[in-house]
């Protein structure tokens, strides 16, 4: 099945897609939105501490629901399906979704976002690896475990408080001799009882028969050991979202989205929006920055093919 006479197509439905959707529809543009969980990546922020407006911070669910439900009110049409495909015909984009209905635009925004990177030599069938400590860390409750985060970021911040609350202990390991986290997620951590920050610490790997029972660590100070731990979350990196798109365009050497002013690709009428693409602030408050802006120059793209007054027929419409 297919369905024409969309404007722009979103890919993503976490805080950059959810925005330009709402942007995109206040705009007046018939805007489609691929992602099956309303917030995308969202839900695995505890507490959304940083965005202006929210003093005592709010839970990543919640404000993921409320941005779906702001763009659903706008009009904007969410699939709740992910999108497997995302080809290029003639001037317009052609979106296929896991229930293989294809969808046409004129725009595409792609705000897919990022996934974590696992361990370079995970054991896949290793129970007790983790990504979320929202979703997976009450598991650990009431049993007095050890738990380990792996990674020096605000992302790994977020694991270690969150899992200090359920575990008997945390370790906060990393390679870097201090963490990158800002200085308000480094005060929170020293107030925790239960976290212990191992630097210039590697993990080799995790071990253990069905569940995880250790890490192999090494450090120049202590050498190899053996940390005894009964699960591991891991912020160690990122993979950006874009293997749904199934022509070339620019990105950086790992994969990212290159975009100028504003926000388009090096393909006409395709832009990025949100930690997929090539930033240097990749925030709840700029993906949502982004995904306004990709609407806004998605919109005058439009503009400017309608003016030209050429009727694309993959697009099932006159423009002009």
């Amino acid at each position: 099945m297919s369905k024409d006479g969309i404007d722009i197509i979103v890919v993503g439905s976490g805080p950059g897609g959810s925005t330009a959707a709402f942007y995109g529809q206040r705009l007046g543009l018939s805007t489609v939105v691929f992602g099956d969980t309303p917030g995308g990546n969202l839900y695995m922020i505890r507490s959304l501490n940083n965005f202006p407006g929210y003093s005592a911070g709010i839970g990543g669910t919640e404000f993921g629901i409320n941005l779906f439900q702001q763009a659903q009110n706008e009009g904007a049409q969410f699939t709740m399906t992910r999108l497997t495909s995302l080809n290029r015909l003639d001037e317009c984009f052609q979106a296929t979704d896991s229930n293989e209905m294809v969808y046409t635009a004129q725009a595409a925004v792609i705000a897919s976002g990022r996934t974590p990177k696992p361990l370079p030599d995970q054991d896949n069938q290793l129970n007790g690896i983790g990504f979320c400590s929202v979703c997976d860390g009450p598991l650990f409750r009431n049993q007095h475990a050890i738990l380990a985060v792996v990674g020096s970021d605000n992302a790994a911040a977020q694991h270690a408080l969150t899992l200090s609350d359920i575990a008997k202990k945390v370790y906060l390991i990393h390679r870097s001799p201090k963490g990158k986290m800002d200085a308000a997620h480094l005060a929170k951590i020293a107030e925790g009882k239960n976290i212990e920050i191992l630097s210039k610490t590697e993990v080799i790997r995790c071990v253990g028969d069905e569940f995880v029972r250790a890490v192999d660590v090494r450090s120049p100070d202590r050498g190899n050991r053996k940390l005894p731990v009964n699960g591991v979350f891991l912020a160690i990196g990122w993979k950006p979202n874009t293997d749904m798109i199934d022509f070339p365009v620019e990105t950086t050497s790992e994969g990212y989205i290159k975009t100028d002013f504003r926000l388009m690709s090096s393909i006409p009428g395709l832009f990025a929006a949100g930690d997929v693409r090539d930033t240097d602030l990749p925030q709840v408050l700029t993906a949502c920055a982004d995904g306004a802006r990709a609407a806004k120059h998605a919109a005058e793209y439009i503009r400017k093919i309608r003016r030209c007054g050429c009727f694309v027929e993959k697009c099932g419409r006159w423009i002009g």
